[in-house]
């Protein structure tokens, strides 16, 4: 049977309230360092975040077992999606990264470059990016440059410069 007198309910949300606004997926931005002007075009990037790399089990006394927290992963990946535009910006990006040894490194802003809350630092990043398809018949979408990113986190949160980004 459910609980759903108004009052338990309003308590609950109360509660909810006072933890703070919740953050949109959409309030992003991703800038590769050396091509800050692209940082408008990436339509999807991850959000590192550090946590343990698994578990370890630990055996003990008669068949039983325990756990352990292995090391924390720093080593990571996400999806990424740019989206192309007539000039080429992201196909000329993508080749002079490769031009460079093909490694980079980026901040992730919760917010814009110019007014962000927070921002995350990633390392010695690469990306392998998927062949888009191209098609006579799609006449309704912009070509959009998919794959993966492939970085290293240690944690590193840069101070945002503004109380909010609208």
């Amino acid at each position: 049977m459910t609980v759903s007198n108004s009052e338990y309910l309003k308590g609950f949300y109360n509660v909810t309230q006072a933890l703070g606004a919740k953050v949109v997926s959409s309030d992003f931005t991703f800038e590769i360092e050396g091509f800050e002007q692209n940082y408008l075009l990436c339509k999807q990037a991850p959000w590192p975040e550090i946590s343990v790399g698994g578990e370890i089990e630990v055996p003990m006394p008669l068949g039983s077992a325990g756990w352990e927290p292995q090391q924390a992963k720093v080593n990571q990946q996400g999806q990424v999606a740019f989206m192309e535009t007539i000039a080429g910006s992201i196909d000329n990006m993508l080749v002079n990264l490769i031009t460079r040894g093909g490694k980079f490194n980026a901040k992730i802003y919760e917010g814009t470059p110019q007014k962000f809350l927070k921002a995350k630092r990633i390392e010695n990043c690469f990306m392998q990016i998927d062949n888009p398809d191209r098609d006579w018949e799609n006449r309704s979408q912009i070509l959009i440059f998919t794959g993966t990113l492939f970085f290293h986190y240690f944690g590193e949160v840069i101070p945002g410069n503004s109380g909010n980004y609208s």
